[in-house]
């Protein structure tokens, strides 16, 4: 930084103020640009971990998911990825952090090690004594799920639109009888996906339909097995899985099984996962808009981090939009 400033020739100050983004530093807009042309020059980067060290915390902002999000129940990584865009934009570093195996205690210990403002992660891996000791270092948890927590600044996840979308989409199509997949035998335990699940089969009620909730685990075997019960029994005419994991997998089995998608059974999933263009018929999603609406996701956990926290803006609902392709 000393150089940046003998070169630009201001103070080390001023180039601090410049380089570090200080808020309320009133610094002519031609002398920002010398600094920053000098540290272009210089190919100047902050060392973060002395900055680390300086500040007692970074500028990280961590994303935990599961290593297998991309296909999981959890909250989907390309919704983290979108969220990280707009946290930089307000000055931190976005890190994604993917172990599957850490809750509690052992992801606190992970997460402080990285020195961050905030951690962002899903509430199942945040309890009591993990939460006091990221407060006690400064660090600020955020927690995503479906439903409110009394022990952290939770956004509550309500994505049922994407659930009306799907069950209207094949409404639309003329589908008259309709199977959402579910990965519990008991219903009431789909926490993760429950908002989902009942909004499929409440449209599907409203719109007069014969709709039925079928355990399904997201496994290849499971759907092979599903299919061939409804061979032998009622077949649905339309199916919707609460992920696209779960609609791909049933729309593979389909087709192994000789059943015509779309002809027979429509299909269609929810995430709008890449791989969706990638199974033939390509399959038919239910896209949820993470960073739109009045209150982007993204912007109440900005406000949790910086200390504005409004639980009126918790709960957050996600427009949804069909993305169509050849499964429904």
């Amino acid at each position: 930084m000393s150089d940046v400033a003998r070169q630009a020739g201001v103070s080390r100050a001023t180039a601090s103020y410049v380089l570090n983004r200080t808020p309320g530093a009133r610094i002519p807009e031609q002398t920002r640009a010398k600094v920053l042309a000098a540290a272009e020059a210089l190919r100047y980067v902050p060392h973060v971990s002395a900055r680390s060290l300086r500040r007692g915390r970074s500028d990280l902002v961590v994303g935990h998911v599961d290593g297998s999000s991309i296909l999981s129940d959890r909250l989907p990584f390309f919704g983290l990825v979108r969220i990280a865009s707009e946290v930089r934009k307000a000055g931190y570093t976005f890190l994604i952090h993917g172990d599957p195996t850490v809750s509690g205690l052992a992801a606190a210990r992970a997460w402080l090690a990285l020195r961050p403002a905030a951690v962002v992660a899903t509430l199942d891996r945040f309890t009591e004594e993990s939460i006091a000791m990221l407060a006690e270092a400064g660090t600020v948890p955020v927690a995503l799920g479906r439903r409110s927590s009394e022990l952290t600044a939770t956004v509550v996840l309500d994505d049922g639109e994407l659930g009306r979308a799907a069950s209207g989409r094949l409404a639309d199509r003329g589908c008259r009888r309709i199977a959402v997949l579910g990965s519990h035998d008991d219903r009431s335990a789909d926490h993760v996906l429950g908002n989902r699940i009942a909004e499929v089969l409440a449209t599907a009620a409203e719109r007069g339909l014969e709709a039925r909730y079928v355990p399904m685990r997201p496994e290849v075997d499971a759907a092979a097995r599903v299919v061939e019960e409804w061979r032998r029994g009622w077949m649905p005419d339309g199916v919707v899985g609460p992920t696209d994991r779960h609609a791909g997998l049933l729309l593979g089995a389909l087709v192994d099984a000789g059943i015509d998608v779309p002809g027979r059974v429509a299909v269609i999933g929810m995430d709008d996962d890449p791989f969706c263009d990638l199974l033939r018929p390509r399959l038919t999603s239910v896209a949820a808009d993470l960073t739109g609406g009045d209150t982007p996701l993204a912007g109440v956990v900005l406000a949790a981090i910086e200390g504005r926290w409004d639980p009126g803006h918790a709960v957050r609902r996600f427009p949804a939009r069909v993305v169509e392709r050849e499964s429904a």
